[in-house]
């Protein structure tokens, strides 16, 4: 009989487990990759680091190094968002000849709302309102520095960040990453001079616990402009126009409801109100009371009231 159970047994644990594998076989998307030949024309040159080059005049092949701005990473470029597009759909047709005609430097290349604007499967991204509240941006005021989207998100590489309780860390890594690019570049030079102090640390320092602010918030929290109906703030303030009171976060009103939690919130994966769960989630003191708390103060101070009134109700029995 034993020996039947355990047949049993292991028969129903290979079924679970087969089970299980087929379920997630279904559940993950397989991709069919259409352009991958031809996108391999263009990643033979801008997947490494080193490109050849011919002259038919000499006779002679030589070796250059590619600007690291033009190396395309293909493993991230086929985990990306944009996985299933040739590099074509964006880039001139022309591209494909080499050497590259010096015309196609001035090549315009298209921006999000080119092909998310009026997309009814992106219409909850609101894109209109994205590129409307970008050209009201600080970046887009300074003349010297040629600021598009892909200043900030690459489309190479761009993936939507899932947003959790569990994964806002996450969110606000991605983010900064791309403030950081830009606002917080230290050379090697300062390195081996001892002088790399950070001055995206140095002009913050009036935070209390600078690095930790850092670490848990982005720095959309306080220098962009929030708009409802947009989920993620493009209107870049000038810096005399940054939130520098703590109030503006640390308290009930806190504008991390509309701004870094705002998709919890929305998405009901964080609850507000007395009995909600963003003091816990956040770690932002102020900002909400945690339900556990509640719970637990609720329990005493209703213990407290049935013992007093238990006391007065044998009072008045004993009279």
């Amino acid at each position: 009989m034993t020996k039947n159970l355990k047949h049993l047994f292991l028969l129903v644990f290979l079924a679970g487990g087969f089970l299980c594998g087929y379920a997630q076989e279904e559940e993950t998307e397989e991709r069919e990759y259409y352009n991958k030949e031809d996108n391999s024309v263009c990643f033979r040159c801008h997947g490494n680091q080193y490109f050849d080059i011919y002259s038919e005049e000499l006779d002679e092949h030589r070796t250059r190094k590619m600007f690291k701005g033009l190396v395309i990473d293909s493993v991230k470029y086929y985990d990306s968002d944009h996985w299933s597009f040739a590099c074509t759909d964006c880039h001139s047709y022309n591209y494909r000849d080499y050497p590259h005609l010096d015309e196609l430097h001035y090549e315009v290349l298209p921006g999000c709302e080119d092909c998310h604007s009026g997309d009814d499967a992106m219409a909850k991204y609101n894109f209109d309102g994205i590129v409307e509240e970008y050209n009201k941006s600080h970046h887009t005021r300074l003349p010297d520095h040629p600021y598009s989207c892909w200043s900030c998100h690459d489309p190479h590489t761009f993936k939507m960040e899932v947003r959790t309780e569990k994964l806002i860390a996450t969110v606000v890594a991605h983010d900064n990453g791309m403030c950081l690019h830009c606002h917080s570049a230290v050379t090697s030079a300062e390195v081996m001079l001892g002088i790399s102090l950070d001055p995206l640390m140095e002009t913050h320092s009036w935070l209390p616990g600078t690095e930790n602010h850092l670490r848990n918030v982005r720095c959309l929290e306080c220098h962009a402009e929030i708009r409802d109906d947009v989920l993620v703030a493009h209107n870049i303030l000038p810096k005399e126009q940054a939130v520098k009171t703590c109030h503006e976060c640390h308290s009930s009103d806190s504008r991390l409801l509309s701004t870094l939690y705002k998709y919890q919130i929305d998405e009901g994966i964080i609850k507000r109100g007395f009995f909600g769960d963003l003091g816990g989630n956040s770690r932002v003191f102020g900002t909400n009371s945690h339900s556990k708390l509640n719970l637990i103060s609720l329990i005493l101070f209703g213990a407290v009231l049935a013992f007093f009134m238990t006391h007065a109700l044998i009072r008045i029995i004993k009279k």
